[in-house]
């Protein structure tokens, strides 16, 4: 009977959670993309970005938040590293935004790590806010018109699951 309740609680929980996240209009998928901008470097007021530069162009676009500080994130690079790689560059952009991170961190750690594809960094907490981000990493696949793909991809997952988006799959 104990394990009945306490499974009937997370079940709960679940509800609760999932529906406050529509309630505070997080972001799902099948929702358009939230824009953000930020600075990227404090002393250049023309360093600004927005996710709109890269995101609702025509492209499919691998949005990884991460922070240099962060195992994981690190962990999934390689991962993101073969999607940027391997899908077609007239069909798929990858950015890296980095959140809750020094930008000196972050810049020595795209060296470190070999970033060679897009990045917004110094975001703080504004795409925190903007996409109710709990855990990174944080990676968002947004479909060509700038709709939420899917939400969560790790691992193997980004290469697959984006490939079979440009299949028709």
């Amino acid at each position: 009977m104990k394990k009945i309740l306490v499974m009937a609680a997370a079940f709960c929980l679940t509800l609760i959670s999932a529906a406050s996240s529509h309630a505070q209009n997080i972001p799902q998928e099948g929702d358009m993309f939230i824009d953000f901008t930020v600075q990227q470097d404090p002393s250049n007021p023309s360093s600004t970005v927005s996710l709109s530069n890269y995101v609702g162009k025509g492209k499919w676009v691998i949005v990884d938040f991460w922070a240099s500080w962060c195992g994981p994130c690190r962990r999934e690079i390689p991962y993101i590293r073969k999607a940027w790689q391997n899908l077609p560059k007239d069909k798929v952009t990858v950015l890296s935004v980095a959140v809750a991170d020094k930008l000196e961190d972050t810049k020595k750690a795209a060296v470190e790590l070999n970033i060679q594809w897009n990045q917004i960094v110094n975001a703080g907490q504004v795409p925190v806010k903007a996409y109710g981000i709990r855990g990174i990493p944080h990676i968002i696949l947004f479909a060509p018109d700038g709709k939420i793909a899917k939400i969560g991809l790790r691992g193997d997952d980004i290469y697959n699951y984006t490939l079979s988006c440009l299949e028709g799959k």
